[in-house]
């Protein structure tokens, strides 16, 4: 990635002489170093720091996806009517429960990114493709919340497994962002401890494990199925009661 002031090894203007000790074009003839050539364009492997332009791009086009994402899930809920509002809003009582969800959840996972890139500040190429893949299933999510939303006589269990699968598999993407990083090392912050990547890989496991474990339940009873999600909340109680670092200032919300 260009822009982080680097380049690759072996590659860059040489300091050494011209053959014959004649002076290099752009020195001026008076023996004054040579001015810089064209910068090598880095390979695909380099590496991009926060503070520079390519990182803060990366962070920026992630909270357009989310700010998108959440602006869509409203589209499903229409005005009511002039003459019958009262039946029309009871009618649109689905799509606002949907939206509720979706709000809150797209919400948990935003904040989970924000807090993981307080702790990732260097990126490379297949971490920005994770990245990518994981914006992908949140710019998806408005279609299943709308699905789950229209379903007016009821939740079916179509709709709420798909919907569970649908946002286990955007939380299974954030988690591989984390993991990735962790493995690496080099791409966290100095001074972060394993504590501290056991404690935002538990927050980060939960959303796809409480949405998958609901997949069975829905089989059986969608509304049910539907009130397991809220297992989220508790579970992070205790994650933050029990697994998280004593000095955290509480940079891992989420």
């Amino acid at each position: 990635m260009e822009g982080d002031g680097s380049l690759p090894d072996g590659e860059g203007p040489s300091d050494e002489p011209a053959p014959g000790g004649d002076a290099r074009p752009g020195d001026g003839g008076g023996g004054e170093p040579a001015a810089p050539g064209p910068r090598q364009r880095p390979g695909l492997g380099m590496l991009v720091r926060a503070g520079h332009l390519e990182y803060d791009r990366v962070l920026f086009f992630s909270d357009a996806i989310f700010a998108i994402a959440i602006t869509l899930l409203v589209i499903e809920i229409r005005v009511p009517g002039i003459e019958e509002p009262g039946r029309e809003l009871r009618a649109a009582l689905p799509n606002i429960y949907s939206f509720a969800l979706s709000f809150a959840v797209i919400g948990l996972f935003w904040m989970g990114h924000h807090s993981l890139f307080r702790h990732i500040i260097v990126l490379d190429r297949p971490l920005i493709t994770i990245n990518l893949a994981f914006l992908g299933f949140i710019a998806f999510l408005p279609y299943p919340t709308a699905l789950l939303g229209g379903e007016h006589a009821g939740l079916s269990a179509v709709a709420v497994i798909f919907y569970a699968g649908c946002i286990a598999a955007a939380g299974l993407g954030e988690l591989m962002i984390w993991l990735y990083a962790a493995y690496r090392r080099d791409l966290l912050a100095p001074g972060t401890s394993g504590a501290m990547r056991r404690y935002l890989t538990l927050r980060l496991i939960r959303v796809p494990a409480a949405f998958l474990a609901s997949i069975p339940v829905a089989l059986v009873s969608p509304s049910l199925g539907a009130y397991f999600w809220i297992l989220l909340v508790p579970v992070g109680i205790l994650i933050n009661r029990y697994a998280r670092p004593a000095a955290d200032g509480g940079s891992a919300a989420g």
